[in-house]
């Protein structure tokens, strides 16, 4: 059996923070339950029935979104210590039914429900109906997951796309690069393009214009961006730079004609800030593929809950995104 029963619990699990919320019938919207910090609770069990247990009506069946690789029913936090047993949640929470997903095969389904009003697009470019789509974004780390289709049904592609290693690319990243780089061996696309990473270009900035830094979170360095702080606001041109040139080259990497989609809580915050004329020649400026790369678009997912709406839709229908596995589905 892989309808799911329910009320269905759908939890979007990362680094620094859980949501769940509760999708009562197939086709409804999930209703918010709560907002939790990872790691509040010694296990994901504890924690997801510290909110279960004040409810009236418990869900039968749930999908759980992690921010880490997965292994068949199992998974591992990447940036924090849950560790995550299908079977074992089932059995400790009472349930039917369930599934783990990573993060961003959540927000790649997503892509399947969201409407025009969901996203801010930055580069049109000239997408292909049924073409690869591809997730990508930072957060507390950096994914990226696909969405294939053929016909009717999907296959999502989970990747790690954030531990691939980066280095500059032209004159202004090569001048910042040793204070980025901050002496470790390598760098990867989370260590740049994350929360974290948008504190590590202010620290840069600054220390390459002779600034004392000050102590800031990619909160603040978000905020005072957007308040005209000169700094803040060279660290925010550069993460974009960044983030247009990486996704340019995971486009390329899935030949995603369907689109590019930049998902998370960091990057809608910075709408504002975003050059799209620069971020247009970053994204499309592959030679020798130039006239692919003018193929693709890029967006901003600006709905908050794109994670939920896409563990949403696969509780519906699971077989659409080739997830009516059983060596990943689990029961009670």
């Amino acid at each position: 059996m892989t309808d799911f029963s329910y009320p269905v619990l759908v939890a979007d699990i990362g680094g620094t923070n859980c949501r769940l919320s509760l999708v009562e019938d197939a086709g409804a919207p999930h209703r918010p339950l709560a907002r939790i910090g990872t790691g509040s609770h010694p296990t994901p069990e504890a924690a997801l029935e510290s909110v279960l247990t004040t409810l009236t009506q418990r869900p039968r069946s749930a999908v759980l979104a992690v921010a880490g690789p997965l292994e068949g029913r199992s998974a591992q936090l990447t940036n924090a210590n849950w560790h995550f047993d299908g079977p074992q949640i089932g059995r400790a929470l009472g349930l039917e039914q369930g599934l783990l997903v990573n993060d961003f095969e959540a927000q790649a389904a997503s892509l399947a429900v969201l409407g025009e009003a969901d996203l801010a697009t930055l580069v049109t470019g000239a997408p292909e109906p049924g073409g690869v789509r591809l997730a990508l974004g930072p957060g507390t780390g950096f994914g990226a997951a696909a969405l294939v289709t053929r016909g009717s049904r999907g296959v999502l592609v989970p990747t790690e796309c954030g531990h691939i290693g980066i280095g500059p690319e032209d004159p202004a990243e090569e001048k910042i690069w040793p204070a980025l780089k901050g002496g470790h061996a390598r760098v990867t696309v989370e260590d740049l393009l994350s929360g974290n990473g948008l504190v590590r270009f202010h620290r840069a900035v600054a220390s390459e214009a002779g600034m004392l830094e000050a102590d800031v979170s990619a909160a603040d360095v978000t905020t005072l961006a957007l308040d005209g702080d000169p700094a803040a606001l060279m660290a925010v041109v550069c993460f974009w730079r960044l983030l247009a040139r990486v996704a340019g080259d995971l486009a390329l990497a899935f030949k995603a004609t369907g689109g590019v989609y930049v998902s998370g809580g960091i990057v809608p915050r910075l709408l504002p800030l975003a050059d799209k004329p620069t971020i247009h020649a970053v994204f499309c400026g592959k030679p020798p593929m130039e006239d692919l790369a003018a193929r693709f678009a890029l967006h901003v997912v600006t709905a908050h809950d794109g994670a939920e709406q896409g563990m949403a839709a696969i509780a519906a229908a699971p077989a659409r995104f080739g997830l009516d596995d059983p060596a990943r589905l689990w029961f009670g």
